[in-house]
């Protein structure tokens, strides 16, 4: 299939030009510069489909399996799943490539135990970014190594939007260069898309480089449809209305009257609070006008109701457009009305809205009223009006924005846009100037030393984790915490067995926000899960990222208008009935099994998983070592504390009691643990190290659950040895004994005892300490490559336990954990 039958059996036509070039080059570009409308995202995610799928050996091996597509708001990201969807339905290729969403709050476990597969991962900076550092917002601590490698290694990501990016524009390229310098095992390329990027965002400290860049030929601006939105003619004049942040009755009473029936009118404010007040008083003043409210602080169940008929719209009916209608899909990516009501999909009222809807959201308003904001972001509401060129003349209103009320925008960059629409008559972007803005990158930039330090995931001795939100946003505004509301029994913490709290439940709440209501509640406490404990903790600090749950009685939150901080407004609770979240004493993904699997037969299926991985990934990975990585990874269970904790539910008759040793026990069959924290990855890791393994082995063995990595050292609580001066750790105590094992395939692990003496800094009788050793790997061989070499492993340990459970997959949104009974892998 070539690029142009491609585009015509996804989209009914074929392909612009720049589509076809971005598609067809040998390499990939930096930056694609089109303006706003134009079909950047079919140009990206049907151009990295034809490269996967389609395009010679050479290309298909250049261009990464997983397409990440980074955007800055949650609107985006529902848009972008929906077309990209709808455009592998039609191209038959659903079975071959998946799509996943990662966005406020949602933890998708569908995709990272398979990093063969060609995947589309769409996300807001906050999840992907994130995940991208290695410490991922809103998931499991223990999958955050697993992200961090599939998102550093065989990705393509594309950041669009990047003028609303702030401090993410440059944490992507900072990650980029080091990606370049330090190497990955796979491929791993960045896109920029933005009209109005410039170059010198993103040259930081380690990206320096000329940048390659695509742009709009005079062949494109020709064609009849792109030249038509080009073109389209949106006049533009000062409202007249002065603005007033205590009411919004006057306000309201404008846009009324300038709303015109059966068309969207859009009205667009630069803070929650207001677009609220507003919303409020025009369903007030017009109750028989549909007025709907969109922001970034709504639960989306509760937003997806807002969006529903403006914003949104179904998967199946996309894909049952005719042709004509596909020509418009291209470019609006969900489709634009083509009556000439300017109303995004029909919808007839007013849309109140923040940044939400500023960039690459598909709705085209007859009428647009927009508070002043910096240029970029003037430029993309302003493509929100006439959006195809559908009508003779769409109409723009702006409001002025006092100094003192600028926030979250700088007094600055207002008055530069103040300046530049003085003496505009039309926006539409063939009239818009061309202007040169601040060509510096956006501080903090990440640095070198803070990737490597990011790399190691224990906390500090105090439980607490480095804080990354600096590098993900920039306004404090941004930096945010997940919110549910929820009822349970009793005035203490949730039930233990409670549900992890589920996407559709959560709202992000700027820090600041969430402790003023936390002080509020008086003598309420609001909850987190306490992954090491495995149990509800009181929240004593709020920090960004953290996920907490609280009584509905807290309030802060109306249905129909989001977060609004006061305490009378209480919100419904939405039910929520997955599993249990993660803790340190379990591994959903490895401990489930529907009957006891002996340690030789378990290491098989790991070895052979393994191979499979390294046929059809190839390349030039340590494939030998990380099949033996694979064979050995569960060599620790041996030990008899696992044993014993394996068996412990089984009748005194029963003779599995009495056989083994097993990898796995059927559900339901194991006990609690004789020693608290004990992790069989560091009795396994310690054996192969006593047998002369290379260390990198030993890491990849030993972080095999992510729960033992860089740092060794015990835990609080542990069970201590009889013998004061006896070293332990993860339940482990040095001269526990090790029993002659068969790991499969006449592979044997003779008898021998543990060794603790690396966990003592400097080097000993047993050579450097671990923490020197884990060092010096991720030096030596860089945090990416050494990220994925673990991940595969752990894959493999995945896909073997899955030979054994009657599942398809293991996915963690479906599976219940043992963790309650005290089962842990």
């Amino acid at each position: 299939m070539n690029i142009e039958e491609l585009y015509v059996q996804a989209t009914g036509h074929g392909p612009f030009p720049y589509q076809a070039v971005f598609a067809e080059s040998q390499m990939l570009p930096d930056v694609l510069a089109v303006p706003t409308g134009t079909g950047k995202t079919a140009a990206v995610v049907l151009g990295w489909l034809w490269r996967r799928r389609f395009a010679s050996s050479e290309v298909r091996e250049q261009t990464p399996r997983r397409l990440v597509f980074c955007l800055p708001m949650r609107t985006l990201v529902d848009q972008t799943e929906l077309v990209s969807r709808g455009w592998l339905e039609r191209l038959g290729l659903t079975e071959e490539v998946s799509v996943h969403s990662l966005q406020g709050g949602a933890v998708d476990a569908t995709w990272d135990d398979a990093p063969d597969r060609d995947a589309i991962l769409i996300g807001t900076q906050d999840q992907l970014l994130s995940r991208a550092l290695n410490r991922g917002y809103a998931m499991s601590r223990f999958r955050w190594p697993v992200h961090f490698a599939w998102l550093n290694n065989d990705a393509l990501w594309v950041m669009d939007e990047v003028q609303l990016m702030g401090v993410g524009v440059s944490t992507a390229a900072q990650l980029q260069g080091l990606r370049e310098s330090l190497a990955v095992a796979r491929p791993a390329l960045t896109l920029w898309m933005s009209a109005t990027l410039t170059e010198g965002k993103l040259h930081t400290v380690d990206f320096k480089r000329p940048l390659t860049q695509l742009n709009l030929e005079d062949e494109d601006r020709e064609n009849g449809t792109l030249s038509r939105r080009l073109n389209a003619t949106k006049t533009i004049a000062p409202a007249g209305t002065p603005f007033d942040s205590k009411s919004a009755k006057a306000l309201a009473a404008e846009v009324i009257a300038a709303h015109t029936p059966r068309s969207l009118t859009l009205v667009v404010v630069n803070r929650v609070a207001r677009a609220q007040a507003l919303a409020m008083a025009l369903r007030k003043q017009a109750s028989h006008l549909d007025v709907r409210l969109v922001h970034g602080r709504f639960r989306p169940a509760d937003r997806k109701q807002m969006e529903l008929g403006v914003l949104s719209r179904s998967v199946s009916s996309a894909s049952e457009r005719k042709a004509p209608v596909g020509q418009t899909e291209l470019f609006d990516d969900v489709g634009i009305d083509e009556t000439g009501s300017g109303s995004g999909g029909g919808f007839d009222g007013i849309l109140v809205a923040t940044q939400a809807v500023e960039a690459g959201v598909d709705i085209s308003a007859r009428v647009l009223f927009t508070e002043l904001a910096p240029w970029s972001s003037l430029v993309q509401r302003f493509g929100r009006c006439n959006r195809s060129g559908e009508l003779a003349a769409g109409q723009v209103r702006w409001i002025d924005v006092p100094d003192d009320e600028a926030a979250p925008y700088e007094p600055s960059d207002l008055e530069l846009a103040r300046r530049r629409l003085d003496g505009l008559s039309n926006v539409g972007p063939s009239s818009l100037p061309s202007f040169r803005d601040n060509d510096t990158p956006s501080l903090p930039v990440l640095r070198k030393r803070d990737l490597l330090d990011l790399f190691d995931t224990s906390t500090d001795l105090a439980g607490h984790d480095v804080d990354i939100s600096r590098f993900v946003r920039t306004s404090d505004a941004d930096k945010d915490v997940q919110v549910a509301w929820r009822t349970w029994d009793g005035d203490g913490s949730p039930p233990v067995d409670a549900p992890a709290p589920e996407r559709h439940e959560l709202c992000r709440v700027p820090v600041w926000q969430a402790e003023k209501l936390v002080k509020a509640s008086k003598d309420k406490a609001c909850w987190r899960w306490d992954s090491l404990e495995g149990a509800w903790a009181k929240v004593e600090r709020l920090f960004p990222g953290l996920v907490i749950v609280v009584p509905r009685e807290f309030g802060g939150y109306d249905d129909k208008l989001g977060f609004t901080a006061d305490p009378k407004d209480l919100p419904s609770v939405l039910v929520a009935s997955g599993p249990s979240p993660d803790h340190d004493e379990s591994d959903v993904l490895t401990q489930w099994a529907n009957r006891y699997v002996t340690l030789a037969e378990h290491a098989n299926d790991a070895a052979q998983e393994m191979r499979t991985l390294g046929a059809r990934l190839g390349g030039a990975d340590p494939w030998p070592l990380l099949e033996r990585a694979a064979r050995a990874h569960d060599l620790g269970k041996a030990h008899p504390v696992f044993q014993a904790m394996l068996t412990a539910r089984l009748p005194d008759d029963d003779a599995r009691r009495n056989a083994g040793p097993w990898a796995k026990s059927a559900g339901g069959g194991g006990g609690r643990s004789q020693r608290k924290h004990f992790r069989h990855e560091l009795a396994s890791a310690l054996a192969r190290m006593a047998q002369g393994a290379e260390d990198l082995e030993v890491y990849i063995i030993a972080a095999h659950h992510g729960k033992l990595r860089l740092a060794l050292r015990s835990r609080p609580g542990e069970k201590e040895p009889p013998l004061a001066a006896t070293r332990f750790a993860l339940g482990v105590w040095d001269g526990d004994v090790l029993p002659e094992t068969s790991l499969g395939a006449e592979v044997v692990s003779p008898e021998l005892v543990l060794n603790l003496e690396v966990m003592e800094l400097g080097d000993g009788p047993s050579g450097p300490s671990w923490s020197a050793r884990m060092s010096t790997l991720r030096d030596d061989w860089g945090p990416f490559r050494l990220a994925y070499w673990e991940s595969l492993v752990r894959v493999a340990d995945w896909r073997a336990t899955r030979l054994h459970t009657g599942a398809q997959s293991l996915d963690i949104e479906n599976v219940t954990p043992f963790t309650q009974a005290g089962h842990h892998d």
